[in-house]
Formats: C-alpha cells, sequence, structure tokens
C-alpha cells in the first residue's frame, strides 16, 4: 500500500487516495451550484415580461417548469455530490487511523507512558475526524465559492466595467480585512486543541480515578486541577470568540449590505443612459448571489484554520520516535544480558542513566534497588527497548537489542509490573491475550499463578467478563492475573516490579507462590522496594542519581559497608519495628 510522507501531512496528500471520487463530486458540485442562478434567471425573465407587458400563463407555466426541472436536477446532483465526497471522507478517515494505528505499533513502548488517553484520542478521534467535515462538505462549497463569482464577475464586466469594480469592493473590504484581524486565529486554535486535549486527559483521570482520589482524601486537589484545566479551556474558547465575532460580525454587516454600494452608482449610470434597465436588474440580482458566496467562502477559511491545527497534532503522532527494529532473533541458548556504557535521557538536557554498564547473567536472579528516580525502572524498562538509548549499548546473546526483531524480542521477555491492563473482556481472554493456546494451558497458567480456585468459584468462571454486573477485580488479583500471563507466555527472561509491595497478607503469600512458580528457571530482573526479599539474589544492582554505584550478592555488599548496607539497615530497623 503507497504511504503518505507521515512527516509532510497536508490536506492535499491525503485528497489523492480518493482522488477519483473527489473529482467526481467536485465537478457535479459546481454543476449544481451553476443551476443555483436558475431561480434569479427566471425572476429575470419574469420582471421583463412584466416590463414588457409579455407577461401570460403560457409564460409562467413554461418557466414554473424550468425551476422544477432545475431543483430536481441540482437535487440530484448535490446528493450524488455528498455520496462520493463522503464516501472519500470516510475511506481516507479510515485509512489514515489505520495508518496511525499501524505507526503508533512501531513507536517506543515508553512514548505510551509520557501520552495520556485524552491526547491520543484527541488526535486519533477527534482531529482525524476534523477531515470528514472539511472534505465531505467544506471543498465542494470552496470549490463552488470560486466558481460561481468567477461565472458572475465575467458575466457582469460583459455588461459594465465600472459596476463590476464597484461591486468587488465589499469583498475586499468584507473578506480580506477581516482575515487580516483574525490573523491570531490559528495561533488560538492551536492553543484550543492542546487544552482539549489536557483537559480530556485530566476529566479520564478524575473519572476513572476516583475511588483512589477520595481513599487517599485528594478529591479536593484534583479538583482544582480539573478545575484550572477546564478555566484553561474556557478562556481559550473565549479567546477564539473574542478574535473572530468581531471580524465575523463586520463581514455579515458589509456583505449583506453589498448592494448599497452597486445601487447608487447603478442609479447614476441608469440616470445617465449608460446602463439600460435590464442591465441593472442583472446587477442587482447577481449582487445577491456573488456576496451570499463569499459569505460561505470565510465561514470555511475559519474551519481551515481549526482542521489545519489538528493536522498539527496528526503530525506529532507520525513524529515519534520509532523503535529500531532488525532482524535478528534471541539465541535462545544463551540469554546473557550485558549493559555497556548506556546513557538515557527522557529529554536532552537531563539525563535519567549515565555510564551504565554491568552483566546479568542466563537464568540469574538479579535484583534493581535505589531510591525513587535513581534509574532502576528505567534500566529495567530499556531492556525491552520502551526506549532508544542516547549512547552506549544494550546486549542480549550478544546481539544489540537494536537488531533485533520486535517479535523476537517481545517474545523473550515478560514484564510484570505494578499497573496492571485489565481489558473489558472475560477473564479467559484477559490470561490468554491473543495467545494460541489451548483451554487447558490457560488453566494451568491460573493455577500456578494462585488465581484457578478464586475464578473457578465465580458462576461464569472464566467466561466471567470484567465490567458485568459490575464485577472487578482486587489489586491482588490483577496482579496474578499479569502473573498468569508471564507463566502462559514462558518468556525466558521476566522483568517485574516487586508485585507484592501493596498486597494484603492472604494475596502476598498466593502472590509469592505464584512467582515462584513464574520465575523458576529463568533469567530475573526485579525492581525491588522490599530489600528482604532479595536477600537470596545472584546479584543486587545499587542505582544513585543515575549511576550504578555498587554491585554484588547480599552479603558481599554487607560487606562492603557501603550505599547497600546503609540502606539494609535503615530498611531492618524499619521492618522490625
Amino acid at each position: 500500500m503507497e504511504r503518505h510522507d507521515e512527516k509532510n501531512i497536508s490536506i492535499f496528500s491525503l485528497l489523492k487516495y480518493e482522488k477519483v471520487k473527489i473529482f467526481i463530486g467536485v465537478l457535479l458540485g459546481i454543476f449544481s451550484g451553476v443551476l443555483s442562478f436558475t431561480p434569479y434567471v427566471i425572476l429575470y425573465q419574469m420582471i421583463l415580461s412584466l416590463i414588457g407587458k409579455t407577461l401570460n400563463i403560457h409564460t409562467v407555466l413554461m418557466w414554473s417548469l424550468v425551476m422544477v426541472i432545475s431543483t430536481i436536477l441540482q437535487n440530484i446532483l448535490m446528493s450524488a455530490t455528498m455520496i462520493c465526497t463522503h464516501v472519500a471522507a470516510y475511506n481516507i478517515m479510515h485509512r489514515l487511523k489505520m495508518e496511525a494505528l499501524e505507526y503508533l505499533s512501531k513507536v517506543n513502548l515508553g512514548f505510551f507512558n509520557n501520552k495520556s488517553t485524552g491526547e491520543l484520542k484527541a488526535a486519533l478521534f477527534d482531529d482525524i475526524e476534523k477531515l470528514e467535515v472539511f472534505i465531505a462538505h467544506n471543498l465542494v462549497e470552496i470549490i463552488q465559492a470560486i466558481v460561481i463569482p468567477v461565472i458572475a464577475i465575467v458575466l457582469m464586466f460583459r455588461i459594465n466595467i465600472w459596476m463590476t469594480l464597484v461591486m468587488i469592493i465589499p469583498v475586499i473590504v468584507g473578506v480580506f480585512l477581516p482575515t487580516f484581524m483574525m490573523r491570531k486565529y490559528p495561533d488560538l486554535t492551536m492553543k484550543y486543541t492542546n487544552t482539549f486535549s489536557e483537559v480530556m486527559g485530566v476529566t479520564n483521570e478524575y473519572v476513572n480515578c476516583m475511588s483512589i482520589i477520595k481513599m487517599f482524601g485528594l478529591t479536593a486537589d484534583k479538583f482544582v486541577s480539573l478545575s484550572k484545566s477546564s478555566k484553561k479551556y474556557t478562556k481559550c474558547l473565549k479567546d477564539m470568540a473574542k478574535c473572530s465575532c468581531y471580524p465575523l460580525a463586520f463581514t455579515i454587516v458589509i456583505l449583506d449590505s453589498g448592494v448599497l454600494f452597486t445601487l447608487p452608482i447603478g442609479g447614476y449610470l441608469y440616470l445617465n443612459k449608460l446602463i439600460s434597465s435590464q442591465e441593472l436588474l442583472v446587477f442587482m440580482l447577481l449582487t445577491m448571489c456573488f456576496y451570499r458566496t463569499f459569505f460561505n467562502l470565510f465561514n470555511i477559511a475559519m474551519g481551515r484554520i481549526e482542521l489545519n491545527s489538528g493536522l498539527v497534532n496528526i503530525k506529532k503522532l507520525f513524529s515519534a520516535p520509532v523503535e529500531k527494529n532488525g532482524e535478528k532473533r534471541v539465541k535462545s541458548e544463551s540469554l546473557e544480558i550485558e549493559f555497556e556504557n548506556v546513557n538515557f535521557g527522557y529529554d536532552e538536557n537531563n539525563l535519567v542513566l549515565k555510564n551504565i554498564s554491568m552483566k546479568i547473567e542466563p537464568k540469574s536472579f538479579t535484583a534493581f534497588v535505589g531510591e525513587s528516580g535513581a534509574g532502576k525502572t528505567t534500566a529495567a524498562t530499556l531492556i525491552g527497548r520502551y526506549w532508544n538509548v542516547d549512547s552506549g549499548e544494550i546486549r542480549i546473546s550478544g546481539i544489540p537489542i537494536n537488531e533485533l526483531s520486535t517479535d523476537s524480542l517481545m517474545a523473550s521477555i515478560s514484564f510484570v509490573f505494578q499497573d496492571v491492563f485489565i481489558m473489558e473482556d472475560t477473564l479467559f481472554e484477559n490470561i490468554r491475550m491473543g495467545l494460541n493456546v489451548n483451554e487447558e494451558e490457560v488453566y494451568y497458567a491460573a493455577k500456578n499463578a494462585q488465581i484457578h480456585d478464586f475464578i473457578s468459584g465465580l458462576p461464569d468462571g472464566y467466561k466471567t467478563k470484567i465490567g458485568d454486573k459490575g464485577f472487578k477485580l482486587s489489586g491482588g488479583q490483577k496482579q496474578r492475573i499479569s502473573i498468569a500471563r508471564a507463566i502462559l507466555k514462558d518468556a525466558p527472561i521476566i522483568i517485574f516490579d516487586e508485585a507484592t509491595s501493596y498486597s494484603d497478607i492472604e494475596n502476598e503469600h498466593k502472590i509469592q507462590i505464584a512467582l515462584e512458580n513464574l520465575l523458576k528457571n529463568k533469567t530475573v530482573i526485579m525492581i525491588a522496594h522490599r530489600l528482604h526479599t532479595i536477600k537470596n539474589a545472584d546479584k543486587i544492582v545499587v542505582f544513585e542519581k543515575g549511576k550504578i554505584v555498587e554491585q554484588g550478592a547480599h552479603n558481599e555488599l554487607i560487606d562492603l559497608g557501603g550505599h547497600y548496607a546503609d540502606m539494609w539497615n535503615i530498611y531492618i530497623q524499619n521492618y522490625v519495628e
């Protein structure tokens, strides 16, 4: 499938995918627009008949029939136009959404940690759907707003040059001057788009985390945050209204009163026998049609500005850093993990990891410890290529992870983190997660994760759907579901955030058994919070301010009397108490 240049997305680069439908739609729209002159032509002919006293029943019937046929034909053409442009718009929207989702499947996993649901939803749905309004409606209206005035101007120039020039003055004043007055509108629209994404994200967080917010007494704080975002959003709307309402009102007044410019000049020319009554009548009729189309063009221009702001957000999606993907596969017989002089920062100015070097032996138990923000979680996620390192190299089986295929890398690693994603689907599907396995394998994984008895005790068992009749899982149950997924996946490398740090005693015991079943004969990397759980680790890696300050087994580090020994002494005092 031919793809557009992701970094240079524009409305015209998207139109080419449905150029035949759009061309037909625009062409039919032009014919429909030309037929919109019919009432003015008929009115002109009827007035001429009245003036010439030739109006009779046959003339009335003839022009009435022309009007009926013209109206029917115009409606048929406009319906066909709408079908063509709407089908084209929906096809382009679908294509762009699919390309965006395909592109997002290739970006670094860390990208999603830095983006709120509101931001992604706004770009993938709200901003892309702005295309529908422009392609399905505005595109034809723009062509009509250009073609119809051009036809009118050509006709009027043939009648009288000076009258035509006078008639153009309100257009210059009523359209181009307000455009200058609204020069800040594009920036305000961009600001509006960003604040809309922000308020969507804050609102989602406020609603989805309401139970936690109330539990920790954060209702007032979070409401203040939501209120600030809402006020910021409201201010953007007000600023946009202030910027556009006066120019818009000015345009309406000038274009609606455009006949006041042409009538005096036309009257003067008529009195001086420089123009006939019929020509003056044509000018008055064409003037009404002429100004109306330019008013539509002004409204469309405002919509085009909003569309541009949406395209900017879509471009940002396509500019997200793509995961470096190779073609090599992990060697299952040798799963040594090695960091060599790795430097990494979430932005260019602040390094989170500084010159990190270490080796993790196959089927060993390695613990990462350190204060919050020391870099231990970042180091663990870099193994899964959540982000691309700034410099240095991470290798698995002696192969740089950038040279490994995504499928091979992901098949080799299972992540078990505190924040467990649960789909609104059955418990069976939440454990299976799309893997090609049978029921017995799912049951085996659930049993080893100590969650089988709980699921079997439910009325619908494994067919129980999350969210049905208010059914939800506790934190400990979610963690055991996550462990069941990892057992089922059977990846040789396990990276997990110490999963028992927030569990009750019963869940902690079950999770500990589940982890023992999961970690057998695996290369294990634990992001440790409680030091007594890692006493038997083969290696403990101590992080401080983005650097590795110590490495070794528990007893070795205690004897060393350094950072880890201090952490252990403080922990034991608090743990015993």
